[in-house]
């Protein structure tokens, strides 16, 4: 047995994503000997070259995490949680398990400490129902397909809200299984149970879930909207903004003058990092977009001072947009998706350009590619501007 911390290079070949490798030895598959090692991602990463002292006091946070966990896996296995062949691991207390890992699993390794209160939120739910449906006397060694496929058909039958005692909803019935499914997967890659999943996500038959519709404004809508006709005048012009740079509630809140920067041409843009650990990145400003931001203050000055999201203000846009002639139930979310295909149609159909203005993690563009995109930013802005006027 062996375990090791392993740094693995991302795509943009700036971070080092660390994983943990437990080697175990070899196995025989068809006659073929192949190494049995399994590895886990712990969700942190360390800067390849540190830039500035907050990214070096990072590093140095970071490997001393790293390194705990590593520390405490090999004491846990030295101490034989982890053997596999030791019957005794199946008589662990099931729901006593599923609540460790899940806190583990939602620990501090993610910086967004409000993403992990959720998805621990989410455990403890399911868990709950878990617990209504089989008590909590269950062990490892009593996880099997019946059970799995049974508390599926309890979620979609039987179970109720807590908050007002009503059916569970589909989405919530998938993402309570979902929670469910990752406890079991955990055992498996732990080792304390031999095998495969006795019932994965894909062979249990959980209702589907019917996508609505999605609903955006089209350019005429956009350009028919009027915030003083808004009660709330502070909040209509967040919304504008956000149909303008793609931005979600929460980066318009956080939003600073710091973060609006000049070229040399005397045009503006947004600078700016939409999660923690991030790499910034530029949206060209439009006029509407500046229009609506006021005069410039002090850096450290927030550009939407009065501007706070709740969810009950979705009531606010829909009356709104219904006095603008728009009969459409939007979120302030949907200001987004009303950038993005905008930008769409308006580029068409350069998804690239549209995928860096929106700044989705999981579409980066290679670094050979960077300053062609770049330039097609501005380019596909001006069209977007145009088409506004």
């Amino acid at each position: 047995m062996k375990i090791s911390l392993v740094k693995i290079l991302n795509r943009n070949k700036d971070k080092h994503l660390l994983n943990i490798n437990t080697f175990k030895g070899y196995k025989v598959i068809n006659g073929v000997k192949k190494p049995d090692r399994v590895r886990e991602s712990l969700g942190i990463f360390l800067w390849v070259n540190p830039k500035g002292a907050k990214q070096k006091q990072h590093n140095k946070e970071t490997q001393i995490k790293a390194d705990f966990r590593l520390k405490r896996l090999i004491n846990e296995y030295e101490s034989g949680l982890y053997n596999v062949y030791n019957p005794e691991n199946r008589k662990i207390n099931f729901t006593d398990y599923w609540l460790e890992w899940a806190d583990n699993h939602c620990s501090g390794d993610n910086t967004d400490t409000t993403k992990n209160r959720s998805n621990f939120s989410q455990f403890k739910t399911s868990l709950k129902h878990f617990k209504a449906f089989r008590g909590d006397q269950l062990t490892i060694g009593d996880i099997d397909f019946s059970l799995c496929e049974r508390f599926a058909r309890y979620l979609s039958k039987e179970a109720i809200k807590y908050s007002d005692g009503s059916k569970l909803k589909t989405a919530s019935i998938n993402a309570f299984y979902k929670k469910f499914d990752l406890v079991v997967w955990s055992l498996f890659n732990k080792g304390l149970l031999i095998g495969t999943h006795p019932a994965p996500r894909r062979l249990i038959a959980l209702p589907k879930i019917i996508q609505k519709k999605k609903e955006y404004l089209s350019i005429d809508e956009l350009k028919s909207l009027d915030y003083n006709k808004c009660d709330n005048p502070q909040y209509a012009k967040a919304f504008m903004f956000a149909c303008y740079t793609g931005l979600r509630s929460s980066d318009i809140t956080s939003l600073k003058w710091g973060d609006v920067r000049f070229k040399e041409d005397g045009s503006q843009y947004l600078y700016f990092a939409m999660d923690k650990g991030d790499e910034p990145i530029v949206i060209p400003l439009i006029d509407q977009a500046l229009d609506l931001m006021g005069d410039r203050q002090e850096d450290s000055a927030r550009v939407f001072p009065y501007f706070t999201y709740h969810g009950n203000n979705n009531n606010r846009l829909y009356y709104w947009l219904k006095l603008s002639g728009i009969n459409k139930k939007l979120t302030f979310h949907d200001s987004r998706g009303t950038f993005i295909t905008n930008l769409i149609v308006k580029t068409n159909g350069n998804l690239e350009v549209t995928r860096r203005l929106a700044g989705h993690k999981d579409l980066k563009t290679t670094q050979g590619y960077n300053k062609l995109i770049d330039e097609g930013k501005d380019d596909a802005m001006d069209l977007l501007q145009k088409a506004l006027q």
